[in-house]
């Protein structure tokens, strides 16, 4: 059994675990998520969100996919609610992902597609977020990664860490982000893309 543990900065955790199915294929079978002990259960919004961030866990006959987004709380200060970018874009990777529209092996393209579209939707969104996607390949039993950000994830087999993502910052406490800025302030906010 492997254990694939992705993690937000505040989100404490999102933990999945693969085990072969009485089928033969191996697959994500459980998830979990923790929030900061600085949230209150007021702060639970919906499934799966949980203070200002957000996850998804979504099954495709291709691949099991999850993923993490940990809403940057600074845009509280301006009025902002920063749960809800980093909800919309996970809740578009989960469709994602159910509509067939990724690629298992390029788990980036999936948060760049969703990101892309909230841009184009011109979705009434302001914020940003980091970003993780594990993906896990069912015909080739591999799993394909893509991180943006101090979130993250760890490969775990017999309980030793076999694989950890790197995180990614401009600076100390500026991590790697997408962001949608309120047109007054278009090219003055920090965000990244995705590759």
């Amino acid at each position: 059994m492997q254990a694939v543990v992705t993690f937000g900065r505040y989100l404490g955790l999102v933990r999945a675990l693969a085990k072969t199915h009485p089928n033969g294929d191996l697959c994500l079978v459980t998830a979990s998520s923790g929030f900061s002990k600085n949230s209150s259960p007021a702060q639970i919004q919906r499934r799966w969100s949980f203070g200002d961030d957000a996850c998804f866990v979504a099954r495709h006959k291709l691949a099991d996919i999850l993923g993490v987004a940990d809403g940057v709380g600074g845009w509280r200060s301006y009025g902002v609610d920063p749960s809800q970018f980093s909800r919309g874009l996970m809740q578009t990777c989960e469709r994602l992902v159910r509509e067939g529209h990724f690629r298992p092996q390029h788990p980036e393209g999936l948060i760049a597609a969703s990101y892309k579209e909230l841009i184009e939707n011109k979705a009434a969104l302001i914020g940003s977020t980091t970003a993780c996607i594990v993906a896990l390949h069912k015909q080739e039993q591999t799993i394909y990664t893509a991180n943006l950000g101090d979130s993250g994830f760890r490969l775990i087999r017999d309980g030793a860490v076999v694989h950890r993502s790197e995180e990614q910052q401009h600076y100390f406490n500026t991590p790697f982000q997408l962001a949608m800025a309120p047109p007054m302030q278009e090219g003055l906010v920090l965000s990244d893309t995705c590759r």
